[in-house]
């Protein structure tokens, strides 16, 4: 029997409550049961007996603490902690058969099974328990272990930073930093100092969580280990660094940047990570919806003229730059990158890195690459008025150039040229489009419930003059939500990000008032009369309106 049959038959299911939980599963992934679980259709011990049943696996009955035999035996085969903080706990050797009995919530993950098995050369036989069990047991098993190697004494000499690096609890560590980071879906690790106090974040879906504190000697081993995976000077603590290194995290490569920076109470330390299986290039994930999404591809279309992607760091312009290459990339195109640095390597399209130390500019690869014939450029940034003249001058000249700028709003971006030296006429003549956005956090898909209570202040942002002036992108009508918070959110009750726009093709009659008026509100006012043309905000609260989001994180951002 099929395990969804068994479980709607065991836990007498809902037809509808099945239906909802493999939808989740086939859009998420995940364990249908789990599923269940955080939809309300059944509790964690059913879950547990029903899977304890369905697999023919025992269920824990409880027992005293881990033998320090046991300990001691795995310690030396094994990265113990790896095991406990991936919720895979040992209960018991049989030396004789070669068999290790472990306790665990997720009878589907083998990986620590074959981890095991390939490094111990023993069996595994499984036992179950409900996920809290698992947790609180591998809790109390980590809490009571000492880290050494805390009572070091903190030296400042480079050699004994470097054995404290290669120092197997550092090692460890390190590793279960980078795998709990990826499995919170971080996208950043933040490792600072202040006054004797060593902290570690992740920046998830944008926002930074408390997540550990570090004893000043574990703090600068661990410094000191990163260092050395990114290749940079150990003993240099005076001046910033920046360096990378690539991972593996179970089945996922990770290309990680490096960057350090001193400070008053020590160095800080940031990791960024880079997911290449995850990452998904694709104009049609971006969050645009229909409208928007026909003027961005019709902007890509044009043989030349220039693009712009505004707003400010942490927004997902080279996101959304990378997806528009991805789409334009055919073998009969050339398409050649100028960027600082260079996140994602995309196959087919020539990548340069701006090293501005030996005097590779934006401007000076701009140049260079010119020619190269180049059907199309990417420039990562326009800094300066210099950058800015060459990107113009190649839109004019028959390259189709998209870039980015650093404004509030898309019309700003305009006038930002201009601030730099640009002449109007020229920036009439060059651009094509500009194309404003943020990042916003998305409604938990497991634990977003209805909210009408969110209607009285949505109310004073034009609610529903928007869903009336919106409605072909309403289908579903008003539909507001909230996340409750549960595990698979960190309680926070959101999960994953979704972009908001605001964007405009850039047509005569803007043009004109560019050259006429020279005014950004006059140039604001055109826009607001055209149907296509929606502030930030206003994007935003469409997608609160469909549920995807909530007023406050709109608000948050913009």
């Amino acid at each position: 029997m099929h395990l969804s049959q068994f479980l709607q038959e065991t836990c007498h299911l809902t037809d509808e409550d099945l239906k909802k939980a493999l939808k989740l599963q086939r859009d998420l992934g995940g364990e249908l049961g789990r599923l269940l679980v955080q939809i309300g259709a059944m509790t964690e011990s059913q879950r547990v007996e029903a899977l304890s049943s369905y697999l023919d696996i025992p269920l824990y009955s409880g027992g005293g603490a881990m033998e320090d035999s046991l300990a001691a035996f795995l310690s030396n085969r094994l990265d113990y902690d790896f095991l406990l903080k991936n919720h895979f706990i040992p209960l018991a050797v049989d030396h004789e058969r070669k068999l290790l009995e472990a306790l665990t919530s997720d009878p589907f993950n083998s990986s620590m099974s074959d981890y095991v098995v390939k490094n111990l050369g023993y069996a595994v036989r499984l036992i179950l328990a409900p996920e809290k069990t698992v947790d609180e047991l591998a809790r109390s098993y980590l809490d009571g272990q000492d880290r050494e190697f805390v009572s070091l004494v903190v030296e400042e000499d480079a050699e004994k930073l470097k054995e404290m690096a290669f120092e197997a609890p550092v090692i460890k560590y390190l590793n279960s930093l980078l795998n709990k980071a990826v499995e919170m879906r971080a996208s950043d690790i933040h490792i600072e100092s202040s006054e004797k106090k060593y902290r570690v974040r992740f920046r998830i879906d944008g926002i930074l969580h408390d997540i550990d504190t570090l004893e000043e000697a574990f703090y600068l081993a661990t410094v000191s280990r990163i260092k050395l995976l990114a290749e940079l000077d150990i003993a240099e603590k005076r001046l910033p660094q920046d360096g990378k290194f690539t991972t593996r995290i179970a089945s996922l490569f990770l290309d990680i940047r490096v960057s350090t920076l001193p400070t008053i109470n020590g160095e800080g330390v940031v990791l960024r990570l880079l997911y290449r299986e995850k990452v998904s290039l694709d104009l049609d994930y971006l969050g645009l919806d229909a409208d928007h999404k026909a003027v961005a591809v019709e902007l890509i279309s044009h043989p030349y003229g220039m693009i712009l992607v505004t707003g400010p760091t942490g927004s997902g312009k080279s996101t959304t730059l990378y997806s528009m290459l991805t789409r334009l990339n055919h073998p009969d195109r050339k398409i050649i990158t100028i960027e600082d640095p260079v996140e994602y390597q995309l196959q087919g399209i020539n990548q340069i890195q701006v090293r501005g130390e030996i005097g590779l500019t934006f401007a000076a690869a701009l140049r260079s690459i010119l020619r190269h014939d180049p059907d199309i450029v990417m420039v990562g940034e326009i800094r300066d008025r210099e950058t800015a003249e060459i990107s113009i001058q190649s839109a004019l000249t028959g390259h189709l150039v998209l870039s980015t700028l650093h404004t509030n709003d898309s019309p700003s971006s305009l006038f930002r040229l201009i601030e730099m030296g640009i002449e109007d006429y020229l920036l009439n003549a060059a651009i094509i489009g500009v194309m404003a956005q943020r990042i916003i956090r998305k409604n938990c898909p497991f634990c977003s419930r209805p909210d009408p209570a969110a209607e009285p202040p949505l109310r004073e942002y034009g609610l529903h003059e928007l869903a009336e002036k919106y409605a072909p992108l309403l289908e579903e009508g008003i539909s507001l939500r909230r996340g409750e918070g549960c595990p698979q959110c960190g309680e926070t009750g959101y999960r994953g990000r979704i972009a908001i726009f605001e964007l405009f093709e850039y047509t005569d009659d803007l043009k004109e008032i560019l050259l006429k008026k020279r005014s950004l509100e006059a140039l604001r006012a055109a826009l607001t009369e055209r149907t296509s043309f929606r502030r930030l905000r206003e994007d935003g609260i469409l997608k609160v309106v469909r549920g995807e989001t909530t007023l406050e994180e709109v608000l948050r951002v913009c």
